[in-house]
């Protein structure tokens, strides 16, 4: 690999763990407000209002719209982190890296969807909330009007997580070869719906000590690709085992 290849393939791989740093805190402004069911009794009884509804109605609605930014503006920098993939599974051959680089870059457009769309569904949540003392009409208005934006959202994590998986699936079984740049024992790591999956245990669990607990507790999806793209930017940093495939 060449000196120029190998810069690009580092600033490649370091725009994922910025966007995922970004994703994070998006995820934080949304969700990270700590919020009991009893003190928001209006939403208590709402067929729909669930824990992500309670963890927004306590925040601003700017607050809302800088997390929803932060997970829509740097998308791009995931396209990059793409490529980044692409060019540690590509000594396997295009066969093995091309299919799972395009799946992700499919998947992200979702992503995408699903961060930004969380502001419109807090605002529902929000007035809702606000219109408990009003007109019986205007209130079952709004919590049709909150419910669907939620399951808009909810609906728009099936093909986020169907494309992860099958693209995690396949780079497991190009990492596991041998032939990539990949060391073997790396798949788990490389592949984000391994990491993914246990942030998102991790952090549902809320075993996280103090203010971490909650301040993190919808950031699993983006933590497990901050762990994804920081260990394979760490592994083809040198670029010598991917030098090594080609000659």
């Amino acid at each position: 690999m060449s000196v120029r290849r190998n810069r690009l393939v580092r600033w490649a791989g370091l725009a994922g763990v910025a966007a995922s740093l970004s994703y994070i805190a998006g995820d934080v402004l949304l969700f990270g407000a700590k919020a009991e069911p009893d003190e928001h009794p209006e939403l208590k009884d709402v067929p729909g209002a669930g824990r992500e509804a309670l963890w927004m109605v306590p925040s601003s609605t700017n607050r809302l719209v800088a997390g929803a930014m932060a997970g829509v503006l740097p998308t791009p920098l995931y396209l990059a982190a793409v490529w980044h993939l692409y060019t540690g599974l590509e000594p396997a051959g295009r066969r093995r890296a091309l299919p799972p680089a395009l799946v992700m870059a499919a998947g992200w457009t979702w992503a995408s969807f699903i961060h930004g769309s969380y502001a419109y569904a807090g605002e529902a949540w929000k007035a809702l909330e606000d219109s408990a003392p009003s007109d019986p009409a205007v209130r079952a208005r709004l919590i049709a009007q909150a419910r669907t934006a939620a399951r808009i959202t909810g609906l728009s994590y099936v093909p986020f997580a169907a494309t992860t998986l099958a693209a995690s699936t396949m780079i497991v079984a190009a990492v596991r070869t041998g032939e990539t740049a990949y060391p073997r024992w790396a798949a788990p790591l490389v592949a984000p719906a391994v990491p993914i999956g246990a942030a998102v245990a991790l952090t549902a669990s809320h075993v996280l000590p103090g203010a971490a607990g909650h301040r993190f507790q919808g950031s699993g999806i983006s933590i497990g690709h901050l762990v994804s793209f920081a260990a394979s930017t760490a592994l083809l940093w040198s670029g010598r085992r991917a030098a090594r495939r080609e000659v």
